[in-house]
Protein backbone atom coordinates (compact mmCIF):
# COMPACT_ATOMS: atom_id res chain seq x y z
CA UNK A 1 0.00 0.00 0.00
CA UNK A 2 2.85 2.41 0.77
CA UNK A 3 4.18 2.04 -2.79
CA UNK A 4 0.80 3.14 -4.14
CA UNK A 5 0.73 6.15 -1.83
CA UNK A 6 4.29 7.06 -2.84
CA UNK A 7 3.43 6.75 -6.54
CA UNK A 8 0.35 8.93 -6.11
CA UNK A 9 2.38 11.50 -4.19
CA UNK A 10 4.91 11.65 -7.02
CA UNK A 11 2.17 12.10 -9.62
CA UNK A 12 0.46 14.84 -7.61
CA UNK A 13 3.80 16.58 -7.04
CA UNK A 14 4.64 16.45 -10.75
CA UNK A 15 1.20 17.76 -11.66
CA UNK A 16 1.47 20.58 -9.15
CA UNK A 17 4.91 21.55 -10.44
CA UNK A 18 3.78 21.65 -14.05
CA UNK A 19 0.53 23.41 -13.13
CA UNK A 20 2.47 26.06 -11.22
CA UNK A 21 4.46 27.04 -14.31
CA UNK A 22 2.29 28.77 -16.92
CA UNK A 23 2.45 27.50 -20.45
CA UNK A 24 2.92 29.65 -23.55
CA UNK A 25 -0.81 30.27 -23.97
CA UNK A 26 -1.15 31.47 -20.38
CA UNK A 27 1.94 33.67 -20.65
CA UNK A 28 0.64 35.14 -23.91
CA UNK A 29 -2.80 35.84 -22.41
CA UNK A 30 -1.19 37.57 -19.43
CA UNK A 31 1.62 39.53 -21.08
CA UNK A 32 0.88 39.89 -24.80
CA UNK A 33 -2.83 39.75 -25.60
CA UNK A 34 -3.64 43.26 -24.38
CA UNK A 35 -1.70 44.66 -27.35
CA UNK A 36 -1.48 41.78 -29.82
CA UNK A 37 -5.02 40.47 -29.21
CA UNK A 38 -6.24 37.09 -28.04
CA UNK A 39 -5.63 35.68 -31.52
CA UNK A 40 -2.29 37.53 -31.91
CA UNK A 41 -3.56 39.52 -34.89
CA UNK A 42 -2.56 42.94 -33.55
CA UNK A 43 -6.04 43.87 -32.38
CA UNK A 44 -5.74 43.85 -28.59
CA UNK A 45 -7.74 46.26 -26.46
CA UNK A 46 -4.68 48.50 -26.00
CA UNK A 47 -3.66 48.46 -29.70
CA UNK A 48 -5.73 51.53 -30.67
CA UNK A 49 -3.87 53.56 -28.05
CA UNK A 50 -0.44 52.72 -29.45
CA UNK A 51 1.56 55.17 -31.57
CA UNK A 52 2.49 52.36 -33.96
CA UNK A 53 0.51 49.58 -35.57
CA UNK A 54 0.75 46.48 -33.40
CA UNK A 55 1.97 43.65 -35.65
CA UNK A 56 -0.03 40.56 -36.48
CA UNK A 57 2.12 37.82 -34.96
CA UNK A 58 0.35 35.14 -36.97
CA UNK A 59 2.11 36.33 -40.15
CA UNK A 60 5.69 36.08 -38.90
CA UNK A 61 6.40 32.95 -40.94
CA UNK A 62 4.91 34.51 -44.09
CA UNK A 63 6.94 37.69 -43.58
CA UNK A 64 10.10 35.62 -43.06
CA UNK A 65 10.01 33.73 -46.33
CA UNK A 66 8.16 30.67 -45.02
CA UNK A 67 10.39 29.92 -42.02
CA UNK A 68 9.37 30.88 -38.51
CA UNK A 69 12.07 33.23 -37.10
CA UNK A 70 12.50 31.45 -33.78
CA UNK A 71 15.69 33.15 -32.62
CA UNK A 72 14.53 36.63 -33.63
CA UNK A 73 11.20 36.20 -31.85
CA UNK A 74 12.93 34.93 -28.70
CA UNK A 75 15.39 37.83 -28.73
CA UNK A 76 12.61 40.36 -29.25
CA UNK A 77 10.50 38.96 -26.41
CA UNK A 78 13.53 38.87 -24.13
CA UNK A 79 14.56 42.39 -25.07
CA UNK A 80 17.49 42.62 -22.69
CA UNK A 81 19.99 42.79 -25.55
CA UNK A 82 19.39 45.94 -27.58
CA UNK A 83 19.21 45.59 -31.36
CA UNK A 84 20.44 49.01 -32.45
CA UNK A 85 19.66 48.58 -36.18
CA UNK A 86 15.99 48.06 -35.29
CA UNK A 87 15.67 51.40 -33.52
CA UNK A 88 13.94 51.96 -30.21
CA UNK A 89 11.67 49.37 -28.65
CA UNK A 90 8.01 50.11 -28.13
CA UNK A 91 7.34 46.68 -26.66
CA UNK A 92 8.25 46.07 -23.01
CA UNK A 93 11.38 44.12 -22.23
CA UNK A 94 9.97 40.86 -20.90
CA UNK A 95 13.21 39.07 -20.06
CA UNK A 96 13.57 40.81 -16.72
CA UNK A 97 9.85 40.73 -16.03
CA UNK A 98 9.63 36.97 -16.53
CA UNK A 99 12.10 36.48 -13.68
CA UNK A 100 10.39 36.64 -10.32
CA UNK A 101 12.83 37.94 -7.67
CA UNK A 102 14.00 35.18 -5.36
CA UNK A 103 12.54 32.49 -7.58
CA UNK A 104 14.57 29.31 -7.97
CA UNK A 105 15.64 28.59 -11.53
CA UNK A 106 16.73 32.12 -12.40
CA UNK A 107 17.93 32.57 -15.94
CA UNK A 108 17.02 29.02 -16.96
CA UNK A 109 13.42 29.65 -15.93
CA UNK A 110 13.30 32.91 -17.89
CA UNK A 111 14.62 31.11 -20.99
CA UNK A 112 12.02 28.36 -20.50
CA UNK A 113 9.21 30.93 -20.28
CA UNK A 114 10.44 32.75 -23.37
CA UNK A 115 10.71 29.43 -25.22
CA UNK A 116 7.13 28.58 -24.21
CA UNK A 117 5.94 31.92 -25.60
CA UNK A 118 7.89 31.47 -28.82
CA UNK A 119 6.46 27.98 -29.31
CA UNK A 120 2.93 29.25 -28.70
CA UNK A 121 3.39 32.03 -31.27
CA UNK A 122 4.90 29.53 -33.73
CA UNK A 123 1.80 27.36 -33.41
CA UNK A 124 -0.42 30.37 -34.21
CA UNK A 125 1.14 30.94 -37.64
CA UNK A 126 -1.18 30.99 -40.64
CA UNK A 127 -0.72 27.91 -42.77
Amino acid sequence: MSKLVFALALMVGASAASAAEPDGAALFATHCASCHGVNAEGDGRVAPLMNIAVPNLRTLTQRSGGTFPTEAVAAYIDGRTPAAPHGSRTMPVWGDFLLIPGEKGGEELVRARIAALVEFIRQLQYR
